[in-house]
Order: C-alpha cells, then sequence, then structure tokens
C-alpha cells in the first residue's frame, strides 16, 4: 500500500547508530555533562521520551472514517491512523529537497569605509546615476550560487560551512524561504512535496529562519514567552484531548529539555536590561521556536558571541528538535568545536558561491584526503574543512603538491565529476520521487490542517496560515501586552509623577483666568499647550515600535499571530492608562485654570484630549514601523510635528496661512483635536470687555460709541461673545464642533 512506502526515510549508518545510543534510557550514563569543565544544561536522552509522551497522552483519537472523509486516499489514512496510536500525532515529516539551485543577487561586493567627503561622493553618484532610477533599469546582477543540490530528510541535521562571503547565509535564506531580497532563483526546492510558494502562503509557520541575533520582548520573563508562543501554536481540539494541560505540560517540558528552570521567572533582558545570560537567551530562541512547531528550521549564525559549552549546549537543543520532533534543521556555525560538529547528520562545504562537498559528516575528512589535503591532528574537523582553500591554513599530502585543487572553482569540477555527486544527486531524486508517489503533501496538508483551530466547519481556516483564529490571537495577545506594560513598572511610576507634576505646574501658570475678554487669548493658548503636551507623551512609540518590530517579524514569519491582531491589542492595552493619564492631567489642569465650569464642557475637554492621544499613538507607533532606525524615526517625526504644530490654527490663524501650504493644516489631526476643543470652551462664553479696552477712551464717551479692542467685538457692545471671536479670529465655527471631533 501506498502507507507503506511513504515511512520515515532510513538515515545513514551512522545517524542510526548514534541515535538510538542516544535516545536510550542507558545512554544517560554515558553523555557527556561538561564541555571544557563548565556543566551542559541540556540532555539529550532526558527529552526523547517525555515528549511522544505527552502528545500520545493528550492526543485525541482519530478514527478511520474521519480520515477517509477528510483526505480520501488510503495510504495517508493508514500513516495517520498509525501516527495516532504508535508515535507523535502531530509531528509533521517535512524534509527539504534542492536540486540544481542558483540564486542570483545584485552585485554588492564592493563597500568602503565612509569619510568626510563620502556624502559628497554619494550625492555625485546619485545626479549621474539619476537618483536610482538608472541603476534600477541597468542593475549589475551577480551569480551568488551555482547548482547547489542536497537533501536533509526528517529528523536530520545540516552544518552548512564556509568562510564569510562564501554564500552561506544566501542559502540559508532561501532554504528558510527568505526569497524576496534576490532577483532571481532557479532550480527547484520542495518542502516534503509543497513549493516555496505554498508554504508561503498556506504553511509559512513550518519554515522557520533564524538569524544570528536573539530577539525577545526584554519585560517579559521566560516562562511568559514560551508560554505565549506555546498558546499560539497548540493544536486544535481535533487532535487534543484537553489543551489545558497539554500546554502546562510542553511548557514544564521545554523548561526542563533546554535547561531553563533555574531562570524561568527571569526576564529574558536585552543589551540594555538586565536578564537571563547570552547562553540562557539562546536557548529560549530554540525553546519557542520549538513551541512553534515548525518541521524545517534554518539558523544562520547562531552562535556567535556564545562560549564553548553555552555553544554545545545550543547544538544539543538544535539535536533534540531533530531526534524527537523529526525536524530537519540546517545551520551555520563558526569554529565550531568537535562536540559540536559530531552532532551533526551531514554537511556542506561551500566556498565563493561553490559547492565543495555534501554527505555525511563523517565521511567529510576522509574525501578531502583523498584529494591530496591532510588534516593536522590538533585541528578541528570544522576548521580543516573550511580552511580547505586558503594557502596559509591548508596543508598538502606529500606527492599530491602538483594535482591538489587550490581554487573553488577546481574543487568544484572535482566535486561533481565524483561518485560521492552522484550519490547525493541520486539520493536527492529517490527522496523526491518517494515524497511525490507517497503523496506526502496530501499528508502534510491534513496534518497541519488538523491543528487549525475551526478548520472542520471553514474552508478559509485551512488556507490560513495560522493555527489559532483571530479572536484568539487577539485575546493571547492582549493578555502579552498587558504584561509587558506593568512588568515596565519604574518608566510607568515616572510617568505617572511626571503627568502630574506638569498638570500642577501648567494649572499654577494659567490660575483662575479672568472673566474678561483678557483671557481669551490666554484660553487658546492653555487649549493648545494641553493637546500639545499629551500628544508629545505619544513619542515614546517610536522606539518601541522599531525595537519591537523585529520581535513582530519574527513571530509573523512562524505565523503565530497576524500583526493587525497585534495592532487591535497594543490599542486596547493602551486605553486603561491613557483615560488615566487624561483624567489626571485634566482634571488638575482644568479647574485649576478656570474653565468652563460645566459638567458637559469638562467631559468633552477630557474626550477630546482622549482622542488625539490615540490617534497621535497610532501615528507615531506607524513612523516607527516605517523607521529603519530610531534615529530615522525621530527625524520623521520631527519633521512632521513642525508642520502640524505651525499649521494648527493658532500660531498661524487659517485666514493668513499661505494656499499653497493650507493643505496641511485641512489634513492635521490636530487641527480637527484644536478647533473641537476651542468650540467646547467658547461656546458658551460672554465676557466683557477688559478694563482699559475700550476705545476711544475719552472721558464723557458713552458705550454707544465705543467699540472693544479685541477681535470680534461689536461696535456699541460692552460683552463680547466668544464665538463671535473664534469665527474672526481662527474661522472656527463652534456649530462644527462634532464634525471637527469626528474629522
Amino acid at each position: 500500500m501506498a502507507g507503506d512506502e511513504i515511512q520515515p526515510a532510513a538515515a545513514d549508518g551512522e545517524r542510526g547508530s548514534r541515535s538510538a545510543s542516544e535516545s536510550s534510557p542507558s545512554a544517560d550514563n554515558v553523555e557527556a555533562h561538561l564541555s571544557f569543565g563548565e556543566p551542559l544544561h541540556v540532555s539529550i536522552s532526558r527529552a526523547t521520551t517525555r515528549f511522544q509522551t505527552i502528545q500520545r497522552a493528550y492526543s485525541q483519537p482519530v478514527s478511520e472514517a474521519e480520515m477517509e472523509e477528510g483526505v480520501g486516499h488510503p495510504g495517508v489514512v493508514s500513516w495517520l491512523l498509525r501516527r495516532s496510536h504508535d508515535g507523535a500525532p502531530f509531528a509533521k515529516r517535512f524534509g527539504v529537497v534542492f536540486r540544481d539551485l542558483d540564486v542570483f543577487g545584485a552585485d554588492v561586493s564592493n563597500h568602503h569605509i565612509a569619510t568626510l567627503i563620502s556624502p559628497f561622493w554619494k550625492a555625485l553618484k546619485g545626479v549621474t546615476n539619476g537618483f536610482g532610477i538608472l541603476q534600477l533599469l541597468h542593475s549589475t546582477k551577480r551569480q551568488l550560487i551555482h547548482g547547489f543540490t542536497g537533501e536533509v530528510r526528517e529528523g536530520e541535521m545540516l552544518l552548512v560551512l564556509g568562510r564569510p562571503g562564501s554564500g552561506c547565509s544566501t542559502l540559508l535564506r532561501v532554504l528558510g524561504n527568505h526569497r524576496k531580497t534576490y532577483s532571481k532563483i532557479n532550480g527547484t526546492v520542495s518542502y516534503g512535496g509543497l513549493s516555496p510558494t505554498e508554504v508561503q502562503r498556506h504553511f509559512r509557520g513550518e519554515v522557520a529562519y533564524n538569524q544570528e541575533e536573539d530577539v525577545h520582548f526584554p519585560n517579559l520573563t521566560v516562562r511568559k514567552t514560551l508560554d505565549f508562543a506555546i498558546q499560539c501554536k497548540t493544536p486544535s481540539r481535533q487532535v487534543l484531548q484537553d489543551r489545558r494541560r497539554y500546554k502546562s505540560e510542553v511548557l514544564q517540558l521545554l523548561l526542563e529539555m533546554y535547561g531553563l528552570e533555574r531562570c524561568a521567572d527571569t526576564i529574558v533582558g536585552n543589551a540594555f536590561l538586565r536578564g537571563v545570560s547570552g547562553g540562557e537567551r539562546k536557548r529560549v530562541s530554540i525553546a519557542e521556536q520549538v513551541a512553534s512547531g515548525a518541521s524545517v528550521e534554518v539558523w544562520d549564525g547562531s552562535t556567535r558571541g556564545l562560549d564553548s559549552s553555552s555553544a554545545l549546549d545550543y547544538v544539543r537543543s538544535l539535536r533534540i528538535g531533530a531526534d524527537v520532533m523529526k525536524k530537519a534543521i540546517v545551520s551555520t556555525i563558526y569554529q565550531a568545536s568537535e562536540g559540536i560538529y559530531e552532532l551533526f547528520d551531514k554537511v556542506m562545504v561551500i566556498d565563493e558561491g561553490r559547492q565543495l562537498y555534501f554527505g555525511p559528516a563523517s565521511k567529510a575528512v576522509a574525501y578531502f584526503e583523498a584529494l591530496g589535503l591532510e588534516k593536522p591532528k590538533r585541528q578541528t574537523t570544522a576548521d580543516f574543512l573550511t580552511g580547505i582553500t586558503q594557502a596559509n591554513e591548508r596543508r598538502v599530502r606529500p606527492g599530491f603538491e602538483d594535482t591538489v585543487p587550490t581554487t573553488a572553482l577546481e574543487f568544484e569540477a572535482l566535486w561533481r565529476k565524483s561518485p560521492e555527486f552522484d550519490a547525493v544527486v541520486a539520493s536527492a531524486a529517490e527522496f523526491a520521487e518517494r515524497i511525490d508517489e507517497g503523496r506526502r503533501g496530501d499528508e502534510l496538508r491534513e496534518t497541519v490542517n488538523r491543528t487549525k483551530m475551526g478548520a472542520a466547519k471553514s474552508k478559509l481556516r485551512r488556507k490560513s496560515p495560522y493555527t489559532t483564529t483571530t479572536i484568539f490571537q487577539f485575546y493571547l495577545l492582549v493578555l502579552r501586552e498587558w504584561d509587558i506594560f506593568i512588568n515596565n513598572k519604574t518608566t510607568l511610576m515616572f510617568k505617572v509623577m511626571y503627568y502630574i507634576a506638569f498638570a500642577i505646574i501648567t494649572g499654577t501658570l494659567f490660575i483662575r483666568l479672568p472673566h474678561s475678554t483678557a483671557s481669551y487669548f490666554t484660553r487658546g493658548g492653555l487649549l493648545f499647550f494641553a493637546l500639545l503636551f499629551n500628544m508629545l507623551t505619544a513619542l515614546s512609540e517610536i522606539p518601541k515600535a522599531v525595537e519591537g518590530r523585529l520581535v513582530v517579524y519574527k513571530h509573523k514569519a512562524l505565523a503565530m499571530y497576524h500583526p493587525g491582531a497585534m495592532s487591535l491589542a497594543q490599542t486596547v492595552v493602551d486605553l486603561p492608562f491613557v483615560v488615566f493619564q487624561i483624567l489626571v492631567f485634566g482634571t488638575i489642569m482644568y479647574w485649576a485654570a478656570g474653565l468652563q465650569r460645566y459638567g458637559g464642557q469638562f467631559l468633552a475637554f477630557l474626550l477630546f484630549l482622549f482622542i488625539g492621544v490615540m490617534c497621535m499613538t497610532a501615528f507615531f507607533r506607524l513612523i516607527g514601523q516605517i523607521s529603519p532606525n530610531v534615529d530615522v524615526g525621530h527625524t520623521l517625526s520631527g519633521v512632521t510635528l513642525l508642520f502640524m504644530i505651525m499649521y494648527v490654527g493658532y500660531l498661524i490663524p487659517p485666514p493668513m496661512m499661505h494656499h499653497y501650504f493650507k493643505w496641511i493644516y485641512w489634513i492635521n489631526p490636530l487641527a480637527y483635536g484644536f478647533k473641537a476643543l476651542v468650540s467646547s470652551e467658547y461656546r458658551n462664553i460672554d465676557y466683557p470687555c477688559r478694563p482699559g479696552g475700550l476705545v476711544p477712551d475719552i472721558p464723557g464717551i458713552g458705550i454707544a460709541n465705543q467699540v472693544c479692542t479685541i477681535i470680534g467685538a461689536n461696535p456699541g457692545e460692552l460683552r463680547v461673545r466668544g464665538r463671535d471671536y473664534l469665527e474672526r479670529t481662527y474661522s472656527i465655527h463652534v456649530t462644527d464642533q462634532w464634525k471637527d471631533f469626528l474629522a
């Protein structure tokens, strides 16, 4: 039957014997616990059985009728039934096959150190190149990768070795399905029978690419970071009997499995906030990746900055994912120790974008020794393989001085003529053919779809790359954003004291404004300052948006949640503190300054400030999201605020604005907020003219022949209405108050 044909592929003999010994209970007695005298925190042998036991214990039994209804292929049916009883029921088997892979990109090999004249040189080049237009039409393309072929089956780990600039990161980005930065990609890449396009659209979270940096929210603890990842990717009730107990069991397992129990309640931290150590943060990244359920993991230079024992812990953690969850793992590691190298099943050696070797890690040295190279006894295998094309690093065996290859092109030519290369091509073709014949793509689609919440009732949910529904994502994100918010207690307390202090200062500065026309201009200034001050507090969103953006990108790539759900959750979490901020600041300042003492106008004042703050918070978040860094974000916000403040309608009244800039006034949210505030305040004002404000001020002349000097006064009238002052000074009509609020 077809179901018998899609059994997990048998790995190399070396891999099988090693994996069996590590997975057995007795292996714990011989497993290393020290590395260069430092204790190791990750045990491969303790993890294998427990994770499979948890999955089987909480898995929903699958009936053959349900499978036949959902799949319609007997081979897949029998395989799923067997998996539900004998193994991990939702550990997918993707695997990666790439054949004749060519990658082309822009030629950016020439970079120069910036000097004093660099800005002028760039400006001159920009003019001569038509400011980039000509470069887009006639861009120089360079081939970055030349005809790579290989395979990484489920449960296998591939180590990619090469000097910096040799093409390791390019290969890993393509295998991680990050293809947008390259102009052209030829050849085939298959993820368990699924094309890169289908994976990107419907199974994005199954292929994960991780760069060198570990990005997390620094204020969250290790426990909450992993708990959030588990909940976002916990399978539906179609697969699990008890989702809550499964979540708690898996969380505890991950903490034990990766040696994180001691620091579980410590914040993750970053370069500016003290938290867990670098090695622990790296293991948090791996545990989060495991919790996300990705079937293909690609790690790009992730051991930089780690000591030897932490680096070994990191690779042992990857080994657990491959052995327990049957993940296909691809990684680059610079200066890998011998203990790290031996944990990998396969190795690929590349240089100058050319493939020099691909095959079992245990046979790589023998292959290059047959070409005439000699490995020194005290040199690690990884260093030997990385330096084979470097004349000052490699050592040639006696008698091979004239025949040993010297360049990457010569090594590639010998590799393509070797029987090892023919074996790789045949193995990749056989693996791809077995995937197609066994219809593993259908198997993967059905397995992934069963884990999605609501997929049984909605066909749209089957097309979604997310495991959970948008509503559930929103619920989880609100809880997470609230944890981030309250964990930053120092900043929170500073903001509270800051708002109270400024409210007292502002209120006492404008204390008890006079009930005459002398306060008309001052009231407008007070309302303008109240609006501006609360708007400027939203500037703190720019650094938060820039710093958190990498985490959001990572989670989006893992299909943990939709960015729109996070944006909405951030807005909801902002509401309580913004309400508190407006109440504290607005109440103190409003009553101290003696603004209109009517309940309706006071509530309208608070409402308009609240909506204005929420609007500007969203605006500055947008600037933070589109800015490449914090400096650019602050520059953009500074220029934008300059125009928004100048054209708010207070410093330059609308009748005096230049017509070619007046469009800024009509699109300015601050302008509408200011118009709504002054409309509410001046609506019912009818104050007498200030002392000495009537002209002509001559004894014996009555009010019938005098006029107040303020704009909006009528001849022969002692009192001046506030709405007349607004209409003639700022062209603001109080009848448009709620229109301005809605705008």
